[in-house]
């Protein structure tokens, strides 16, 4: 609607004056011929001159003015949208920093959840390393204690044995054959638990 009106007004205003500069070259025609003519004529032929210069002047004004008037509407209207827009930039501004923060704060969660991954990693590795020692050394300490046992109970069937052959060879019952195999079967091996 407004362009619309910074077209028309010109043109009727152009329109106008051309009607105007009609009449003028039809007294300047008139002027030509100075016989015809007398000092009201020519009067009012200045008249008309000075009348269509003003319009043709105001004319042009109205024309720029309107040009003006538009163009600051529009400069208006371009400070207005990138008001809008720098005022929609202010608002968005905490939620892209919010966004930020929480990428920020994702990243470092997963560099952090991975150390720990690998502090766990490497936690349960020893873990399990000092589990198996102890269980071997579990194993050795019963060993060794199985042994002890075995050399204990090894050192009282010797006493038992060495008991019952003095008992035996005392008793005068054995025969000379039995004395001897009893003195070499005593004699003659330290694992009397396996025989």
């Amino acid at each position: 609607m407004r362009r619309m009106m910074l077209v028309a007004v010109p043109l009727l205003l152009m329109g106008a004056n051309e009607a105007k500069k009609a009449e003028y070259f039809h007294l300047l025609m008139q002027k030509q011929d100075p016989y015809t003519f007398d000092k009201k004529a020519r009067l009012e032929l200045q008249k008309a001159k000075i009348a269509a210069k003003t319009k043709e002047r105001v004319a042009t004004i109205e024309y720029k003015k309107t040009v003006e008037s538009a163009k600051i509407h529009k400069e208006a209207l371009q400070a207005r949208a990138q008001a809008e827009v720098e005022k929609s930039k202010i608002l968005i501004q905490p939620k892209i920093n919010e966004a930020q923060a929480k990428k920020s704060f994702f990243r470092y969660l997963f560099w952090l959840g991975l150390i720990a991954l690998v502090i766990f990693a490497w936690l349960f590795r020893w873990y399990y390393s000092y589990k198996k020692r102890m269980e071997l050394q579990k194993m050795e300490m019963e060993r060794q204690a199985h042994e002890r046992e075995l050399a204990l109970r090894e050192k009282e069937l010797h006493a038992q044995m060495a008991g019952k052959l003095i008992d035996a060879l005392a008793s005068g019952k054995l025969t000379k054959e039995q004395e001897e195999k009893l003195v070499r079967l005593a004699g003659g091996s330290d694992n009397l638990l396996e025989k």
